[in-house]
């Protein structure tokens, strides 16, 4: 295969475009004897005369005009790919994959988006809903950019972000006897049915330990894996639950009542991502999350945002 210097076949096109060698040399910004010397070294690599030169101009030969042809689509492609790249700078149009745990699939994060792609309408945004083992693992391995999920979260060389903190609430039936109460006591709910999450996921971890260092005992009449099904079976009557505070509970059979818990377990919502891998998509909508994040919650109760790389090797799921 012949070998093309991209140089060669630049200095061509500029002198078939002009029709002479010293307009090409001005427009190249190098000697008309430099272009000279590139067209005659381009017509030795061609293997055909290429220009018959006049007095005051350089005609193309009928095979140079053939040539020319490939030659301005291939400038053609890579004038295209430079805009391309000015796009992806200037967010004209990107990907972005989010990933989060089912809490946030009707909560904040599709306002979040809607309120992101009004700004950047061609950013093509693909949404998962997972576990929590899942969201840590799809980010970790680059198939998500971004992913939303409650604390804990421990993964090796994962960032995390603070969003937001507020305290877990339990929810019951309208018309239940807690509904009397304001504020409600880890003794309120003391050998009441309970809807719970499995064993071994983020919430169920931090609710046991709440119960368990306050050596209240709680009858464990259901468990359900997303927080949809545990309001639907609280909704249906199988018992009272704690759950995320940033999730709806609106939307079931019987009208669900939320009520603060003393003491309680606080929750934070975390972004992860992956630090050395974020794209400019990726990295316009973590900052646009940060700095949305205030005016959304407005909760008093907001940690500031930290950073922190996780080094444990333990995750849980959910």
């Amino acid at each position: 295969m012949t070998k093309i210097h991209i140089r060669q076949v630049e200095t061509f096109r500029a002198v078939v475009t002009l029709r002479s060698m010293t307009k090409a040399a001005g427009y190249l910004g190098i000697s008309q004897p430099a272009v000279s010397r590139l067209i005659a070294d381009f017509q030795e690599t061609v293997g055909f005369k290429l220009f018959k030169r006049g007095r005051n101009s350089a005609e193309p030969t009928s095979d140079a005009l053939l040539l020319f042809e490939q030659v301005d689509k291939l400038f053609y492609g890579l004038e295209e790919l430079g805009r391309q790249v000015d796009a992806i700078n200037n967010m004209h149009f990107g990907r972005l994959v989010i990933s989060a745990t089912s809490s946030y699939a009707a909560g904040f994060l599709p306002e979040l988006i809607a309120a992101f792609k009004s700004e950047n309408a061609n950013v093509a945004v693909a949404f998962h809903i997972q576990s929590h083992e899942q969201v840590i693992d799809w980010v970790s391995t680059g198939r998500a950019d971004i992913g939303f999920a409650i604390q804990p979260i421990a993964k090796s060389e994962l960032t995390t972000q603070t969003i937001a903190s507020r305290d877990a609430h339990c929810i019951f039936p309208a018309g239940h006897p807690l509904e009397a109460k304001h504020v409600l006591r880890l003794r309120d709910i003391a050998n009441l049915p309970f809807v719970s999450f499995p064993r071994g996921t983020a919430l169920r971890f931090l609710v046991d330990g709440l119960f368990d260092r306050a050596g209240v005992h709680r009858l464990l009449h259901a468990e359900a894996t997303s927080h949809h099904a545990v309001c639907a079976l609280v909704s249906s009557g199988l018992g009272l639950a704690l759950v995320n505070p940033f999730a709806p509970i609106e939307g079931y059979p019987n009208k669900l009542v939320a009520r603060p818990m003393k003491p309680s377990v606080t929750m934070e919502i975390q972004m992860m991502f992956n630090e050395g891998s974020l794209s400019i998509t990726s990295t316009r909508f973590k900052d646009f999350v940060i700095q949305s994040a205030p005016a959304l919650f407005g909760d008093p109760k907001k940690k500031e945002v930290q950073t922190r790389a996780f080094k444990s090797k333990s995750v849980l799921a959910t």
